[in-house]
């Protein structure tokens, strides 16, 4: 127990130290890609190869494909070679980079050669019997009691925006490839934990199953799966930075544009996404066992929906005043059909759940709503008509102690890019 409280010391100071190094947001100027495993530490063993050596293949295209479309951006690499990088190492790697994401490129895995498909992984605890073994196949020790301590202590400052990341690749990998998309999801993953900065961890197909696995060790699919990562990227940085995506960019991966199929022993099609009303069909057996409970997204039928998840309020009710009506706010007041209703708000933290009045985790805000968006709740303030407005007030929440608060738009209540924002007021 002594020990336990000794380390709950110390990782609150080195939580402290982590957060205050951030540069401000903003900006995509620097990404850290992690080749998953390495060295003596193979990860998942296929048939016919190792994921050690396909993550590092497809990092290496990756980093290639945004060093040649954004001269601008750092790419840095966890390794380029067979080696071994200790998690720690990889994360202390992208802090002291002063990177602004981060993203680790894994391989599934599971005892059965049935599963198939793709998902990722963003930092958070989880209960679900499948996400915790994907946390054991990524992590060094994830059962000893310091692990358990960590990941309770860990700071959601990076989140919101780990999601928004981890949604598009999802998005991507569903628009390019004909296998099952698992969605978003969190799991107590050790390198996620560590990086002071927006981070996801992408399981690009099992490598268990033969014919995923052949899939991945080929050229097209290879250049499939990072065409979509890429993509991805384009869209969170030209997102975060409010511009638009660049007009020609360079692929020089062998890539006929198509969808491209994943050969899978279970494998169903694509579907549309269904709304949170309907029933979404039961996963067959044969797959890869799923818990519901923190599902943050569903991209298709084949991943089971939350469950027991509260009703999110109207949008511009706010959480202290939840129980009585709120009188609606310019961003969330009926408008006409068309008519452009733009207004800029301060996102300053995502949850889990929503959060009592005088939370600690509110750290005193007491001007606030909330929005769920992916089965998150994200928490925001102000209602201002300009950016210049807006930038003032996202000072002032950050001197709060929300070093992360972010600049965001709405249109007659739906949340849109700064890009899109700037375009509707130019009209």
């Amino acid at each position: 127990m002594k020990r336990l409280i000794a380390l709950f010391i110390v990782l609150t100071c080195f939580s402290g130290t982590v957060f205050s190094q951030k540069k401000g947001v903003g900006q995509v100027k620097t990404v850290v890609i992690d080749a998953g495993h390495g060295g003596a530490k193979p990860g998942a063993i296929g048939k016919k190869c190792k994921e050690k050596e396909l993550t590092l293949q497809m990092a290496l295209k990756l980093g290639k494909l945004i060093e040649e479309n954004y001269p601008d951006v750092t790419v840095v690499y966890t390794r380029k070679t067979d080696v071994d990088i200790d998690l720690s190492e990889r994360a202390r790697m992208a802090n002291r980079a002063k990177a602004d994401l981060f993203l680790s490129i894994h391989c599934n895995s599971w005892s059965s050669s049935t599963p198939t498909g793709v998902e990722t992984y963003v930092m958070g605890l989880s209960q679900s019997r499948a996400n915790m073994e994907v946390a054991k196949k990524e992590n060094a020790d994830p059962n000893s009691p310091e692990s358990y301590v960590m990941f309770a202590m860990y700071q959601n400052a990076y989140l919101d925006k780990s999601l928004d990341f981890a949604q598009a690749i999802q998005d991507q990998y569903k628009k390019s490839i004909k296998t099952i998309n698992r969605g978003v999801k969190q799991a107590e993953i050790f390198v996620l934990y560590k990086t002071s900065m927006p981070a996801v961890l992408t399981e690009v197909g099992f490598i268990s199953n033969p014919e995923e696995e052949a899939y991945m060790m080929s050229e097209a699919g290879q250049n499939t799966i990072v065409t979509c990562i890429f993509n991805a990227f384009v869209e969170y940085k030209s997102a975060t930075e409010g511009v638009k995506k660049p007009a020609k960019l360079k692929n020089d991966l062998k890539t006929d544009g198509k969808t491209s199929k994943a050969p899978a022993a279970n494998e169903t099609p694509v579907v549309a996404e269904p709304t949170v009303t309907e029933k979404p069909e039961e996963v067959k057996k044969e797959t890869l066992p799923e818990s519901s409970a923190l599902v943050l997204s569903t991209a298709d039928t084949h991943v089971e929906a939350p469950e027991n998840i509260p009703e999110p309020p109207a949008q511009g009710k706010t959480a202290a005043t939840e129980a009585t009506p709120a009188t609606p706010d310019a961003g969330s007041q009926p408008a006409e059909k068309g008519k452009v209703n733009v207004v800029y708000k301060v996102q300053f933290l995502s949850s889990s759940k929503p959060l009592k009045e005088g939370a600690k985790e509110l750290k005193g805000m007491t001007d606030y709503e909330y929005y769920m968006q992916n089965g998150v709740y994200r928490y925001t303030t102000g209602n201002l008509a300009s950016v210049r407005e807006a930038t003032a007030l996202q000072k002032e929440v950050r001197g709060k102690g929300f070093a992360d608060a972010f600049i965001v738009a709405f249109n007659n209540g739906e949340r849109i890019t700064l890009q899109k924002a700037k375009e509707l007021l130019e009209q």
